[in-house]
């Protein structure tokens, strides 16, 4: 290889590796916090069970109503708005922070992130749902389209 497209070659690799780490760094972070990914056949399962789960779905509005839905009983806050929704709340969040907490949204890209929030809002009970809501509608399981 001549010394330039080697040169090039080194450059391409190490931007794509920063890509690949800046990508997987909120679910990096999220695991080190001990938050798990849970199936969505297992959370499938705990709702037919009866289980109290709180679904936390962090996309937009029109994503929560849009084509893929979402899950019956989901509460939408967005994950570029969650911080401040938090704050608003303050303490009247208090008597959920041990509850169990689904966080979605649409493949699992920012349910890390937006778990990692709550978490360090007090929040010690969540596992985000892999494969989001793209997942759980390959499964073919029901889903709502009305907030």
């Amino acid at each position: 290889m001549e010394p330039f497209q080697s040169e090039t070659f080194k450059m391409v690799l190490i931007a794509v590796m920063v890509i690949v780490f800046i990508r997987y760094l909120p679910r990096i972070k999220a695991k080190m916090l001990g938050i798990p990914f849970v199936s969505a056949e297992d959370i499938k399962s705990r709702i037919d069970a009866g289980e109290d789960l709180l679904v936390i779905d962090v996309r937009t509005a029109g994503e929560f109503t849009g084509n893929l839905g979402h899950i019956e009983g989901a509460l939408n806050l967005e994950a570029s708005t969650l911080s401040s929704k938090l704050s608003q709340l303050g303490e009247q969040l208090e008597p959920y922070k041990n509850d169990p907490i689904v966080v979605t949204c649409r493949t699992d890209n920012r349910s890390p992130g937006a778990a990692r929030v709550l978490f360090q809002s007090g929040f010690k009970n969540l596992m985000i749902m892999g494969g989001g809501m793209s997942g759980w509608n390959r499964k073919g399981f029901p889903v709502a389209y009305k907030r």
